[in-house]
């Protein structure tokens, strides 16, 4: 059977055990506190706003400068200007076409149907 413990006994384990207790207590916050990154991240952000500004346009400007793409040099095809013209007729009247194109659409939208599912007439 088990031993009958004396009552000083009995209460140091008492205090062990809270003392383990608030221990535990304490790592956990302290771990759970290291593990919240987006609390962490906003909190750093809301204590310096201008460190966070200046090192992200350092940090964009260093990558735009190291990871630029070279524009490749196409040979330049000199127009006529019948083609010139055109191609400044098409895009002047490209909204007119748009305006036109879309009446169409909704008028063939709304006009009621007269055929059946497999494109017969009813008549």
């Amino acid at each position: 059977m088990a031993q009958k413990l004396s009552k000083t006994e009995i209460e140091r384990l008492i205090r062990l055990s809270d003392s383990s207790r608030s221990c535990l207590s304490e790592e956990y916050n302290r771990l759970r506190h290291r593990l919240d990154v987006p609390a962490r991240l906003h909190a750093s952000l809301k204590t310096h706003p201008t460190g966070w500004l200046v090192g992200t346009l350092v940090s964009g400007f260093a990558i735009s400068r190291f990871i630029r793409r070279r524009p490749e040099k196409r040979a330049v095809v000199p127009r006529g200007l019948p083609i010139t013209l055109l191609g400044l007729a098409f895009a002047a009247a490209k909204p007119a076409l748009k305006i036109w194109l879309g009446g169409q659409l909704k008028r063939y939208i709304s006009s009621p149907r007269n055929t059946t599912s497999a494109g017969r007439s009813l008549q």
